[in-house]
């Protein structure tokens, strides 16, 4: 399907006013795209270089680099009352939080709504412009430094095209997913846009984050974990990323050895940190070492699967895969190894199902007929031929 692309003669924002009327415009239509263009390599924020916005009427680029305090637009990615589309978002969204405090609300990411409604995902912009809209885009700045002013053609091209065709995109997909009954699949996947946990993740994920923190004892962990809140704040305040600051095999290495003395924590190669902040590393494993026990953090244990749990992850994996096939949802979006892994213990070990394809869309959508093979009320087999072979399922009556 060809596409006539919307106005791609941007509105540039780089005075108070122009912003102002222009989030006055957005909050009136209820509804906009928005894209990001940041840099957040060398320091703890991410320096927000550029910010485009896109409705049926046109194309703004807004420019932080002018001066601009950009917390009325934040306020309007965080208003229920207005729904903001984008393509794979999650690190668009985060600045929200990380720039005001808060929380995005009423997403639509065009990535995940596609994966809901065909077997493509995750499809990045270009392609999925292309396969929906039929228009080929012109990716040639995606190692161009936004920093510098003034932006040239080529980046202007950039970054209208990144957000112009969201508007039309949205709408394709509105329409794919009522037709097919999975608008509310949508909403439950966009519900996690919405939650605090999303952008600030609890102790016990942090821990998992740290390479190596599985090989601590939970003593050990309890440190960590106190080491991980002072890193954390060092990065702040000298606005550095958090592992540049202190690098995880170095926390590891303190919180093994429950080093509390400065000078013993001094001695570790590659540490390049002033003695105030050492001396706050110090404090925090002393304060992981007087934790009592019942407040020790525990991970997950990682289990030996039995040969017939392997066995049965993979035979879910294929049935799966072909009932996504045959419905046209992307098996990526729907499953993952780990939720497969969560199932079978469930059905194997009687321990508590968690796994994502027991809760919301995917346990009405998948459950009936993964249920079916695990209590044996289905037979497989394979039909099509060898050049199109596919599973057939038939569920015996229950």
């Amino acid at each position: 399907m060809k596409h006539a692309a919307a106005n791609l003669e941007p509105q540039i924002i780089t005075t108070e006013a122009q912003l102002q009327s222009l989030c006055d415009g957005l909050a009136q239509a209820g509804c906009f795209a928005f894209d990001t263009e940041f840099i957040m390599e060398d320091a703890y924020h991410s320096a927000v270089c550029l910010i485009q916005t896109a409705t049926e009427s046109g194309v703004a680029l807004i420019d932080p680099l002018a001066g601009l305090d950009t917390g009325l637009f934040w306020d309007l990615v965080a208003d229920p009352s207005i729904e903001v589309v984008l393509h794979a978002g999650a690190e668009d969204l985060a600045l929200c939080q990380q720039l005001t405090g808060k929380t995005p609300a009423n997403v639509f990411d065009v990535q995940i709504a596609t994966g809901l409604v065909s077997r493509d995902y995750p499809l990045n912009l270009a392609r999925l412009i292309q396969t929906m809209l039929g228009v080929r885009l012109h990716k040639s700045q995606t190692l161009t430094d936004w920093r510098r002013r003034p932006l040239t053609e080529a980046q202007r091209m950039y970054a209208v095209e990144d957000v112009a065709y969201l508007p039309a995109l949205y709408r394709l997909l509105i329409e794919r997913l009522a037709k097919t009954g999975r608008l509310d699949w949508a909403r439950e996947e966009f519900a996690r846009f919405e939650s605090p946990a999303t952008y600030n993740p609890p102790l016990t994920t942090r821990l998992l984050r740290l390479k190596g923190a599985g090989s601590l004892d939970q003593e050990g962990l309890a440190i960590a974990s106190e080491l991980l809140e002072v890193r954390e704040r060092l990065a702040q305040k000298y606005n550095r990323p958090a592992r540049a600051v202190l690098r995880d095999h170095l926390l590891l290495e303190i919180a093994r050895h429950r080093w509390t003395l400065p000078r013993e924590i001094r001695s570790l190669r590659g540490l390049h940190l002033r003695a105030s902040a050492i001396e706050q590393l110090a404090k925090a494993v002393k304060r992981g070492r007087a934790l009592p026990r019942d407040r020790w953090p525990v991970l997950p244990v990682a289990v030996e699967r039995t040969p017939e749990e392997v066995a049965l992850a993979i035979l879910l994996t294929a049935v799966l895969r072909d009932f996504c096939r045959a419905h046209g949802i992307a098996f990526a979006l729907t499953a993952s190894k780990r939720s497969i892994e969560q199932l079978v213990h469930a059905y194997t070990r009687s321990e508590a199902d968690t796994s994502p394809l027991s809760r919301g869309w995917r346990a009405r959508v998948a459950g009936p007929v993964l249920g079916d093979v695990l209590q044996g009320r289905a037979s497989i087999r394979v039909i099509g031929g060898r050049r199109r072979p596919r599973l057939e399922i038939t569920a015996s009556s229950r």
